[in-house]
């Protein structure tokens, strides 16, 4: 019992931090911060529970109770939960602007209100869930039997399906549609005529805009043709082969898809072999993969900024954003710098400087797994805070502590 208290008071360190903020750290297990002005700012009693809280407008509070197993959050007048897989929502708790909440358990159950009514839903029986994945709204009753669905934004659209995904029937301003899949369906539109026969083996269209008449086909898995005043192209056993050519001198080759593809225009050039190697250069815009998300390159140089990115992930990554002013001079405006899992360093002129040692979770600016989790494998941080003139080290959670003056041609 004396080695363990001794080992926790050489543990328990009360220094300042920044100007004007304090931390009383006991090892990565517990953590009290506060800022002058603003009081409590993070209290965590890892790994049970965490809060943090920052009185800027809008104020932001965030508590985790054995976080992945639930989060609270508040986001000036916003409030959110989720405990396990239930969630709930309240866009503004004092009823002013929105009167918008929401109670949902996935993939069951929904309850709440919005600006059209009080609504719910039991899956599969009867319901109706708005803001539904990427859909304004979404209704269903004895599923399959009957579904609806409603798109968001300016070219938002309806459809019906009765006995989904067999027929469907969907209007709009500019559009119409019907189907009783995979035997017919039919689609007209402003500028062009859709159908089907037996999908997927034939699949027509016709085009009748200002600017872009003619016809495509295809024969699947034989041949796709398309002929019109902008776009020649023809397919062998599609979709593996195709070519096609526009007048303004666009021009895509595939053979087969998805293992070559070619395409160029006046502002691009591609070179793609699947997910295993591919080149681009588009506008300002160049780069580079390799086992595409894997191993990845991209550089960006436009008058005003130069950006630069390469990953080969989860293990490297490299990435800094250059600012340049009206007299050329240049300036970091962000960089981050990876070697997973063993350490990590990132700059933002806003920000500061952080660094660190481990950085086990692949994934970074994930903020509940830095409440929560990341202190337990941290042993080292560098700090350096906007427009201060020295870093701040700090080994075992502030056990061991230095300070340096900064690099002054590196971030």
């Amino acid at each position: 019992m004396a080695v363990a208290m001794a080992l926790l008071g050489a543990w328990a360190w009360c220094a300042p931090d920044a100007e004007g903020t304090f931390r009383l750290r006991v090892g990565p297990f517990f953590e009290y911060g506060s800022r002058e002005g603003r009081g409590m700012t993070r209290l965590a009693v890892r790994p049970l529970f965490a809060w943090e809280e920052d009185r800027r407008n809008p104020e932001d509070r965030d508590f985790e109770l054995v976080w992945p197993l639930s989060h609270f959050g508040w986001r000036g007048d916003a409030y959110h939960w989720r405990i396990v897989m239930m969630f709930w929502n309240d866009e503004d708790r004092t009823g002013r602007t929105s009167r918008d909440y929401s109670l949902t358990i996935p993939p069951l159950w929904v309850h709440g209100r919005d600006a059209e009514e009080v609504y719910w839903g039991l899956f599969p029986i009867w319901g109706r869930m708005p803001k539904f994945l990427m859909l304004e709204d979404f209704r269903w009753g004895l599923f399959p039997l009957w579904l609806h669905y409603r798109t968001g934004g300016t070219q938002g659209v309806a459809r019906d399906y009765i006995l989904w995904p067999f027929f469907s029937l969907k209007h709009d301003d500019d559009a119409s549609r019907w189907g009783l899949w995979p035997l017919y369906g039919t689609k007209q539109e402003r500028e062009r005529d859709s159908r089907y026969v037996l999908w997927p083996f034939w699949n027509d269209q016709t085009f009748h805009a200002p600017n872009h008449h003619g016809r495509a086909w295809m024969l699947w898995p034989v041949m796709e043709r398309i002929d019109a005043d902008t776009e020649q192209g023809w397919g062998l056993l599609p979709p593996l082969f195709r070519r096609s050519e526009t007048v303004d001198g666009a021009y895509l080759l595939r053979c087969p898809w998805p293992l070559f593809e070619r395409y160029r225009d006046d502002r691009e050039s591609t070179w793609r072999a699947w997910r295993f190697w591919g080149m681009t250069h588009r506008g300002t815009r160049d780069g580079w993969w390799f086992l595409h998300p894997i191993m990845v390159s991209q550089r960006q140089k436009t008058e005003s900024q130069f950006v630069r990115h390469f990953r080969v992930w989860p293990f490297y990554v490299d990435e800094e954003t250059i600012a340049y002013d009206a007299r050329g001079g240049a300036r970091t405006q962000k960089w981050h710098f990876r070697v997973w899992p063993f350490f990590a360093s990132d700059y933002h002129e806003d920000n500061g400087l952080r660094r660190r040692a481990l950085a086990l979770f692949p994934i970074r600016d994930v903020p509940a797994v830095e409440r929560n989790w990341a202190p337990f494998w941290t042993f080292y941080t560098a700090t350096q805070e906007p427009g201060a003139d020295v870093v701040r080290h700090e080994l075992l959670w502030g056990l061991i502590w230095w300070t340096t003056r900064p690099e002054e041609e590196t971030p």
